[in-house]
């Protein structure tokens, strides 16, 4: 199924806006801005209106670029952990971490999900973005916490897919979430891609 038609899409980008209540009249109104509340990243819509054409013009210049999906591990466990003030604090932290990162450059970023933010890499091949990724993932997995009197830590899992060609955006983003479930299954708390593949399969 295609990633923007997916219902459980739609629902989760309905719920970022507004909460799981109904919305009132002045929520619709917010659910109409381009950018998530919380992280002031692009939302899962403002990633396809955006996101396609630069991928076009990267073609179309001869650039790299590829597609990568930062998923929390374990993301229900925190909220049945942590309060509500805590858990915008992991994502507010997170997103910093990987605005620094993308700072200077034409990179993409969004909030594609609760737990999940999308970045679209200008100027990286397979083998670049890969160690963008994990040099994020590292990164995110150094950070600690605070909750209270306690600290904590969390980590990332990571779906990253180079563009290869003209594709429907669905497509690109369906292939980094492939990756994505490729890292979970593995153990959560590393980056797969095209690249991380090949070099399993040449041992």
């Amino acid at each position: 199924m295609p990633y923007l038609q997916s219902q459980h899409f739609r629902k989760t980008e309905e719920r970022l806006t507004y909460g799981w209540a109904a919305p009132s009249p002045v929520q619709m109104e917010v659910a109409n801005l381009t950018a998530d509340p919380l992280t002031g990243f692009a939302n899962l819509k403002e990633f396809y209106r955006l996101g396609s054409p630069l991928v076009g013009t990267c073609l179309s210049e001869g650039a790299s670029c590829a597609v990568a999906i930062v998923d929390i591990d374990h993301f229900r466990r925190l909220n049945d952990t942590h309060c509500e003030e805590t858990i915008a604090e992991v994502l507010k932290a997170i997103a910093a971490k990987l605005d620094a990162a993308c700072g200077g450059g034409r990179h993409l970023l969004a909030r594609l999900d609760d737990e999940e933010f999308g970045l679209l890499l200008v100027g990286f091949d397979g083998a670049a973005a890969t160690d963008f990724c994990e040099k994020l993932r590292l990164e995110i997995a150094d950070m600690r916490i605070a909750s209270g009197d306690n600290h904590f830590s969390i980590t990332v899992s990571i779906g990253l897919a180079e563009v290869y060609g003209p594709e429907t955006f669905d497509n690109y983003l369906n292939a980094a979430e492939q990756f994505l479930f490729m890292a979970k299954s593995f153990g959560r708390n590393q980056v797969f891609s095209d690249h991380t593949v090949v070099l399993q399969a040449v041992g």
